[in-house]
């Protein structure tokens, strides 16, 4: 690194009313049922409740958080019964609040708790403990991101001891809704199954059925049926063993640790027992081994017992019961100015460099090494200057087999592919991104007056992941420049584009007329984002409640122990299988576009392409803002010899410059030496002067240490 040292001169509220836990409101609300109190029947005391809409003929009862009011809590030996006399459902936990049952439970109708942003610590969980038990009638259990309420994200049901549930209804399991099986604990689902096929908010790897102990007990037929369920139908294990939702032990795709059989009235879903105490622990494999600057993963962090190897022990979401292990999973890391991690595993870059993370379980120790790279280069590059006839070549690999196609109006000429807004696109190869954990598409681009609405900017994925023939688009990334709402829109989806699976980030301004813009959309799993940059300005991120699906990497580990990728497996794995409905080509990602998108129905673009770059990372803002002035058909150079200068320009501003042939292109400072560590700079303007980056930056009257990162 190059520093210097610059002196201090230069230098919810919930849609259905007031709730059960927050504190009392006007009426005769009583909250004293809250915490370790037994025996005073205030559950069955209707003037605890706030019942309201949706539903007036049976009553919701709501369980919030409130403010400075702690887990809601059903003491041991208290049999709380919630039935028609006071509620059919309990509308909750709600926003972040906890469930802890250690009596019984009873509900005339379901239970179904909800959150709104898919963060680990803000998540809604229920969970019963040894001697605790708890019966639901009608939809029964409802977890996740349900028809009712959009944005039940994360919330979890963890069964301890030998807790007991019985639902004499069906349940559902949605986008962002997890069941844990602990213990010797049993799960009686008498009724149907709703994970959401097709056309539904189920995403596949982001709901999860895991069998860490215990027994779970579905309806008859399971062990052999041939399609998971929607609306009741006959449901199959080895269904949602291939869609990542059934686990043994937290483990995706896992069938050689659950134990099935039928005994005519159930099917009954065990695992293979663990053999005796644990052996060893280890991290698999990280998902992303090169971590940008500012992403996240979670760590996958998993145990080996005599007969069961990859137990996951990584929280938030383990494989088995914390309790059962010698120690609780606490993770270190070498060098906190490269990476830090949290109690949960979940590891942030924080700076480049080489640092390690150690794991501590008892007295097992494990430990992977962590590089955040200097810089990332793309893994495709289409530079519509080279190339004749009908095809162009990838710039980055050489190789004949990743050469683009011009398709129907499609011409080359002035440095550029020109569209015809009628029948000219670009066709990419299939399997382009197989592997790819976050993707950065970058291109240069001009965009006709108007553009076509719904026009594709790019697609990447498969045009139809049910009927090969209606051409209706299936699981994708894309990037619109001219929404139906007059938008730009940057989306990611499982099942049919625009439905309730798809994750949209969305800039109010279309991109019409625009000449030689700069469009670079981040897909990032890893972190949780979708993010889109205009001539090198962050426009929108999106990482609000609609993102637990990319935010999988994160607060979901145990889906990826096979899988690597929530963006792999949806372009690559998930249409690849049948999913009862066709069969599937076994062809990753075959449908991959410039100028159109996966759906038949949607325009072609109007307008040219400069340039076209594939990363397989997420690109930082200091990134994009180098190769937006840079511009087309230019490269970040790889001297690594490389001087910075200041000069001031009495505007309260330092100028601090460096040759555009550096390899460094990230600005970073600190304010005192040694032992800090180096941040990139995030209120600078980076610009192109004589052959140098100039970034301008304000004098902040305090002292500052800069360099090139």
């Amino acid at each position: 690194m190059t520093k210097m040292k610059i002196s201090k001169l230069l230098c919810c509220t919930a849609a259905v009313g007031l709730a059960a836990c927050l504190a009392q409101n006007a009426t005769a609300q009583n909250t004293a049922w809250i915490g370790a109190i037994s025996g005073d029947g205030l559950w069955s005391d209707a003037a605890n409740w706030t019942a309201g809409i949706p539903n007036s003929v049976t009553p919701w009862v709501n369980i919030d958080p409130g403010t400075g009011v702690g887990p809601c809590t059903i003491p041991p030996g208290y049999a709380a019964d919630a039935g028609s006399a006071v509620a059919g459902a309990l509308y909750g936990p709600e926003w972040g609040q906890t469930l802890n049952i250690y009596g019984s439970l009873a509900l005339g109708w379901m239970i179904a708790p909800v959150q709104n942003w898919p963060n680990y610590g803000l998540h809604c969980s229920i969970n019963m403990y040894n001697g605790s038990s708890m019966t639901t009638s009608g939809a029964a259990l409802c977890l996740g991101d349900n028809w009712w309420w959009d944005g039940g994200c994360y919330v979890t049901m963890n069964m301890y001891g030998n807790a007991q549930y019985s639902s004499t209804g069906g349940a559902g399991l949605w986008l962002g809704g997890h069941l844990n099986v602990y213990d010797t604990a049993t799960c009686l689902i008498n009724g149907y199954v709703n994970v959401a096929v097709n056309n539904s908010t189920a995403i596949d790897l982001n709901d999860s059925l895991n069998i860490g102990g215990g027994t779970l007990l579905l309806p008859e037929g399971w062990a052999t049926g041939s399609d998971s369920t929607y609306n009741g139908g006959p449901g199959s294990t080895t269904d949602f063993i291939n869609r990542g939702i059934l686990r043994a032990y937290g483990k995706a795709l896992d069938s050689a640790d659950l134990i099935i059989t039928d005994n005519g009235t159930n099917t009954i879903i065990t695992t293979k027992p663990l053999g005796g105490s644990l052996i060893r622990i280890r991290f698999e494999a990280l998902n992303e081994p090169l971590a940008p600057v500012g992403s996240q993963q979670a760590l996958l962090l998993v145990g080996d017992y005599p007969a069961v190897t990859g137990v996951l022990l990584s929280s938030p979401e383990p494989g088995i019961d914390l309790a059962t292990l010698p120690g609780t999973p606490a993770y270190t890391s070498s060098d906190t100015c490269v990476v830090t991690v949290d109690a949960n595993g979940v590891a942030t870059s924080v700076g480049a460099g080489d640092a390690t993370i150690t794991a501590t379980v008892g007295s097992f120790t494990a430990t992977i090494p962590f590089n955040v790279p200097h810089s990332v280069t793309p893994i495709h590059r289409y530079s519509f200057t080279a190339g004749s006839g009908t095809t162009v070549p990838d710039s980055i690999t050489s190789n004949p087999s990743y050469e683009a196609t011009l398709v129907g109006g499609a011409t080359l000429g002035g440095g550029q592919v020109t569209l015809d807004g009628s029948t000219g696109y670009v066709q990419l190869p299939a399997g382009i991104l197989t592997g790819a954990h976050d993707v950065t598409i970058e291109t240069w681009a001009s965009f006709g007056s108007p553009i076509n609405t719904l026009a594709g900017l790019f697609a990447f994925g498969v045009e139809d992941n049910f009927d090969l023939n209606s051409g209706t688009g299936g699981d994708y990334i894309a990037f619109q420049p001219h929404t139906g709402a007059a938008g730009t829109q940057a989306g990611f989806g499982q099942g049919l584009p625009g439905n309730g699976d798809e994750m949209d980030a969305v800039w109010a301004t279309p991109l019409d007329g625009m000449a030689n813009a700069h469009v670079v959309a981040v897909y990032a799993p890893s972190s949780g984002y979708i993010s889109i940059y205009i001539n090198g300005v962050l426009e929108t991120t999106l990482n609000a409640s609609y993102t637990a699906q990319l935010y999988n990497s994160l607060i979901d580990p145990g889906a990826f122990a096979a899988n690597g990728s929530i963006i792999d497996y949806t372009l690559n794995t998930r249409a690849m299988f049948d999913e009862g409905v066709n069969v599937i080509p076994d062809v990753a990602d075959p449908d991959n576009f410039i100028g159109r998108d996966d759906y038949d129905n949607d325009p072609f673009l109007n307008g040219s392409i400069a340039e076209f770059r594939i990363y397989n990372t997420a690109l930082t803002a200091a990134q994009v803002s180098a190769d937006h002035v840079l511009g087309p058909n230019a490269v970040i150079g790889s001297n690594t010899h490389v001087s910075l200068t200041s000069s001031l320009d009495g505007l309260g501003n330092i100028l601090l410059s460096w040759p555009t042939t550096s390899a460094y292109v990230t600005l970073v400072s600190t304010t005192s030496l040694p032992g800090d560590c180096w941040a990139p700079v995030s209120n600078g303007t980076l610009a192109i002067v004589g052959g140098n980056y100039v970034e301008t930056v304000p004098i902040t009257g305090s002292s500052q240490f800069f360099g090139l990162q």
